[in-house]
């Protein structure tokens, strides 16, 4: 019979310390129950679910760790990161996004696979561009779940974004922890994966290093979804900008503010556009870019709309989500 300890050191192999299984076990676990003669079979179904695992392998004595990903998945990945390092933060997207479909009282609408469209509506509905709030408020009421994953569990096997579908339903994970600017561009490219159609009914794209990924080729998908964003985000899908001189990042930041309004292009966005055209000055803008969110993050914003989004959740999926993204 498996015990509680075999369990614990199956999941360090995969680099999952006790430590860090401790935050996601539910409020009700304690060491009593870890002690009692069926605390192992309630610690692997509550860790299998919570963790993606495949619970048949994780029932063997001793326990194997097999992540229950997608079997339609691709992986867009850095020369630094493997599948292997991915599949974890995969497995744990993928159980997050489970919670939040199962509670979210709204069914999926496929995206327009016309970027001009929905920024058409987002710009309809009063708003002065299209920002990370207004572009998560389209989501949500499509019915597709967008969460930041900011579990210690992932350690580095983190990736910028992943769309990903359970039984035909589309969920957004994103995971860079860049305070400011970042998560608007990631956001929208991975809406353009879904609106384009590249998810199957069970898929995952991955996205792991956009900044990378730009200085190299990338497949027709990619391409097309990274055409989607910049339609979206700035109504031409060939969108570039740089500046005509260098200037500090509060000038920029107040030069971003006022051109905002007219171009209909949000100031983050306008920034970091420089950014990708000029990375010699990336600090540069990355601190103009601070200076717009005012102290809120990109993170928080997501996170805060997810709970927004889903106020009547069981209270062990809650603890779990909030220790999974928050």
């Amino acid at each position: 019979m498996t015990n509680i300890q075999s369990i614990y050191s199956a999941l360090h192999t995969h680099g999952l310390s006790q430590k860090h299984l401790s935050r996601i076990m539910p409020d009700w676990w304690s060491a009593e129950v870890e002690a009692t003669p069926g605390g192992a079979q309630r610690a692997k179904i509550y860790l299998a679910k919570a963790l993606s695992l495949q619970i048949r392998a994780f029932s063997e004595s001793p326990p194997r760790v097999e992540f229950d990903v997608p079997g339609e998945k691709r992986f867009k990945l850095s020369s630094r990161t493997s599948e292997t390092d991915v599949e974890l933060a995969v497995a744990i997207a993928r159980s997050a996004s489970r919670i939040a479909i199962n509670a979210l009282e709204r069914d999926f609408v496929q995206p327009s696979s016309s970027a001009s469209a929905i920024r058409d509506y987002i710009l309809g509905n009063g708003a002065k561009w299209v920002g990370l709030p207004e572009l998560l408020d389209v989501c949500w009421a499509y019915g597709i779940p967008v969460l930041h994953l900011a579990s210690p569990l992932l350690a580095k096997k983190k990736m910028d974004g992943i769309a990903m579908s359970i039984n035909g339903r589309p969920s957004i994970v994103l995971s860079n922890i860049r305070k400011s600017g970042f998560l608007l561009f990631h956001l929208a490219h991975e809406i353009g994966h879904i609106a384009l159609g590249h998810l199957g009914e069970n898929g995952a794209i991955v996205d792991d290093d956009f900044e990378e990924q730009a200085k190299n080729s990338k497949s027709a998908e990619e391409v097309a979804a990274d055409r989607f964003a910049l339609e979206l985000l700035t109504g031409n899908p060939d969108f570039t900008l740089g500046l005509p001189k260098k200037m500090k990042a509060g000038p920029l930041a107040r030069l971003a503010e006022s051109s905002a309004v007219q171009m209909k292009i949000a100031p983050t966005h306008l920034v970091m556009s420089c950014a990708h055209g000029d990375p010699g000055y990336y600090a540069l803008y990355v601190g103009a870019a601070n200076l717009l969110s005012a102290g809120v993050s990109d993170q928080s914003v997501v996170t805060g709309k997810a709970f927004e989004q889903l106020p009547e959740l069981d209270p062990d999926a809650e603890h779990l989500l909030r220790n999974l993204i928050a």
